[in-house]
């Protein structure tokens, strides 16, 4: 069963305060996507970053999910993000030392002519539904081209959504999912400083800690009613 998102001024004050929250967000997101690319060129010359941010999306895969666990893995084919290359290997090597979790189906997109898709952004509300639909009685949908925006109303096309984990670039999106516990954990670009851990990191996550953080329904609604 879908969660129904709880109405009234008890709903209403934690969602306009993660709206102030998020707007805050994005100033600081900008920032640090410019320092990520100034810093960062190519995955070849940082690719423990990117395969920090792999281990840890199956980390989180493991702790919502559970084991043993079957879950579905949407990606993109676009040879021109190597990232996404070193994140995906990552991510299948720590879920099979993690063990206990199968990778039922790999859904791989096509991104035509489209420039949308990247790691971490590009999948449409469109395609969330087709993955859902196709894939009933798994325990996770797995994302790292990023989570939409879905309606209500289009929720209430499929009979029941499995968790979802992902990897996103735009925290502006993923209020609903998050106030109705669909989205049980976003990876995104740092937005809370300063970041832990030194300032030249070397293990993998020392990497993830400065340039990401999570983000799961709990620490969305603490941010929230920490607002003013």
């Amino acid at each position: 069963m879908i969660a129904k998102s709880t109405s009234g001024a008890e709903f209403k004050t934690p969602l306009r305060n993660w709206a102030l929250v998020v707007g805050a967000v994005m100033a600081i997101v900008g920032s640090a996507i410019w320092i990520y690319h100034f810093e960062f060129g190519s995955s070849d010359t940082n690719r423990p970053l990117q395969e920090s941010v792999g281990q840890i999306l199956a980390a989180e895969t493991a702790r919502v999910t559970g084991r043993p666990a079957k879950i579905v893995l949407v990606t993109v084919n676009a040879p021109g993000v190597p990232e996404l290359r070193d994140q995906i290997d990552a991510f299948q090597k720590e879920l099979k030392r993690i063990g206990g979790i199968s990778i039922q189906d790999k859904v791989v997109l096509d991104p035509g002519d489209s420039q949308k898709y990247r790691a971490g952004a590009g999948l449409s509300s469109k395609h969330l539904l087709k993955v859902i639909r196709k894939h009933e009685g798994v325990d996770a949908i797995v994302s790292l081209v990023g989570v939409p925006e879905v309606s209500d109303q289009d929720l209430a096309q499929v009979k029941s959504v499995p968790k979802i984990v992902a990897e996103t670039h735009s925290p502006e999106k993923l209020v609903g999912l998050l106030d109705k516990k669909i989205l049980v954990s976003a990876i995104v670009p740092r937005f809370e400083f300063p970041a832990p851990g030194p300032r030249k990191p070397k293990t993998e996550r020392e990497w993830f800690d400065r340039y990401f953080q999570i983000i799961t329904p709990d620490s969305h609604v603490a941010a929230a009613e920490e607002t003013p």
